[in-house]
């Protein structure tokens, strides 16, 4: 018999010369604020794909149930700092890593059918996959995942349903202008679903009022 899955994040990340030269370590700042929110995520960077397979052997003796990745990618290849692969190559890479676990990406285009379809090929049985369907800021993507997270083991530190998930990106999606894309496996009936979660700006209206109380506020400062 398995042993049961943790409710923690294992957090890779792999950035360009230039971002670690500017300190855009987005995946370290979610690491830092799961740490305040009383969970104990781990973190890893590394920079050459030959690393991978270490991280991920590293990943399934934690017996965490959640893998965030935090790289580079495009609508064909996902990147490190000193490779571009194939989704094919990658998904060869965590195959058999990904059983009864949730997957999400800060990555530019990795939310797509085709990526979840050949990764989830090699990983039958893995729960859901998450990722940006377009080009995401740096910012964002921290400011997206940082809340998503706080926000879903403020729920129920014990784990997370695809609804969960899917409500949760639904209002990030309207705080923040990007598209996001969410794949969840049914296994009752052996398929997957796919969903685009898109991004809608606040109402006009909304955001006066919310001007608004700022003024009125303006005095009441820390």
């Amino acid at each position: 018999m398995s042993k049961a899955t943790k409710a923690e994040v294992f957090i890779i990340e792999s950035l360009r010369l230039d971002d670690k030269i500017n300190q855009r370590y987005e995946g370290r700042r979610i690491h830092d604020i799961l740490v305040m929110s009383g969970k104990s995520p781990k973190y890893f960077y590394f920079q050459e794909v030959s690393e991978l397979p270490h991280l991920l052997e590293l990943f399934k003796q934690s017996n965490y149930r959640f893998l965030h990745f935090s790289c580079h990618a495009a609508l064909d290849k996902v990147m490190t700092e000193y490779d571009a692969i194939s989704y094919v190559e990658f998904s060869k890479l965590l195959a058999g890593y990904l059983k009864l676990r949730r997957a999400f990406f800060s990555a530019c285009e990795l939310g797509n059918e085709l990526f979840t379809t050949i990764l989830a090929s090699r990983n039958k049985g893995m729960h859901s996959i998450a990722a940006p369907a377009e080009k995401i800021q740096f910012d964002h993507a921290a400011a997206i995942w940082s809340s998503f997270y706080v926000s879903a083991f403020s729920a129920n530190s014990s784990g997370m349903k695809h609804s969960d998930i899917v409500s949760r990106l639904n209002v990030l999606c309207t705080l923040f202008p990007v598209n996001m894309h969410f794949s969840g496996y049914n296994s009752r009936v052996d398929n997957w679903s796919h969903q685009l979660i898109q991004k809608s700006a606040l109402k006009k209206e909304g955001l006066a009022k919310v001007k608004g109380n700022i003024v009125s506020d303006v005095t009441e400062t820390k």
